[in-house]
């Protein structure tokens, strides 16, 4: 529909956009990159003295996304790793560490480990927000995908690309052949939201730009050659970043309080997984924390 204006209306017209250009001048994808990589850093440093309580659901779906199967509850003690190396100062990439409180409900036993799922099998993994990080930025494409709110926060978006092509590592769990185990580095995509006044991240989504084919281990191909090769269809995950308070002396860090994804493999035993994970009861050690193996 077409509105006609006078000379006067068009005056009053252009006046308002001046002024909300004004209002919301255009976002600078360096500089909103260069302060979230800043505060991305403080988190690392700060939360390498917290602990906090993992709680993972694991739930094996049909072929509708429905429940089907028996589910799994993991809860460990995590902490972040972030420790320099001889080359710099500033690390490349924090991990975070786990260690096993309860499997089902109860204290993990022999049998519990058997079980050829995550997390037990990650005791150290890659922190996603290690892409802000000024010496990984370079390893990705990033573009200004607008302005929404977040949890109540007028937030930033960023959608990045990586741009190296998925690399798959694949490995036997303890040497068992019933049990493989593999990552995937490169061919990812998402988006980021980043608080617009202090940069802080709210939420991380991320997805493979994708089809990726997992090519098992000779071992574990010759007992099934049609099955030698599994193909993930689908590794959506987001993650969700809130205030969390801490006293005596007071501050508020804006740290993980859950994450959600959802794993589609073709051909593989359990093709179809989604995870959910909680992080609660966070505790901070002003000398510092670790997890004791």
């Amino acid at each position: 529909m077409f509105v006609r204006t006078t000379s006067a209306a068009f005056a009053v017209l252009v006046g308002a956009t001046v002024a909300a250009q004004e209002i919301n001048p255009p976002i600078d994808l360096a500089a909103t990159l260069h302060r979230a990589g800043e505060r991305v850093q403080y988190f690392f440093a700060r939360a390498q003295s917290l602990v906090c309580l993992e709680t993972v659901g694991l739930q094996p779906l049909g072929f509708g996304l429905s429940a089907e199967g028996r589910s799994r509850t993991v809860q460990s003690e995590l902490r972040l790793s972030w420790d320099p190396d001889a080359d710099t100062k500033t690390p490349l990439e924090a991990k975070t560490l786990r260690q096993v409180l309860k499997v089902n409900g109860h204290p993990p036993r022999k049998n519990d480990y058997d079980n050829c799922t995550t997390p037990e099998q990650q005791s150290s993994e890659t922190q996603p927000l290690s892409m802000l990080l000024p010496q990984q930025r370079v390893d990705y494409h990033f573009i200004v995908a607008g302005t929404g709110r977040q949890d109540g926060r007028q937030a930033i978006l960023i959608d990045y690309r990586m741009k190296a092509k998925p690399t798959v590592d694949v490995s036997l769990v303890d040497g068992k052949e019933d049990c493989v185990s593999y990552s995937i580095d490169g061919g990812m995509r998402g988006r980021i939201w980043i608080d617009a006044e202090s940069f802080d991240v709210l939420r991380l989504d991320q997805g493979l730009i994708g089809l990726v084919d997992i090519r098992l281990p000779w071992k574990v191909a010759r007992r099934a050659p049609d099955r030698s090769v599994w193909t993930m269809e689908r590794f959506d995950t987001s993650i969700r970043f809130k205030a969390v308070r801490f006293s005596d002396p007071d501050e508020t860090l804006i740290l993980p309080v859950s994450a959600s994804a959802l794993r589609i493999t073709r051909s593989s035993g359990m093709p179809r997984l989604r995870t959910t994970t909680e992080y609660t009861q966070y505790k901070r050690f002003l000398t510092g924390a670790r997890v004791v193996p």
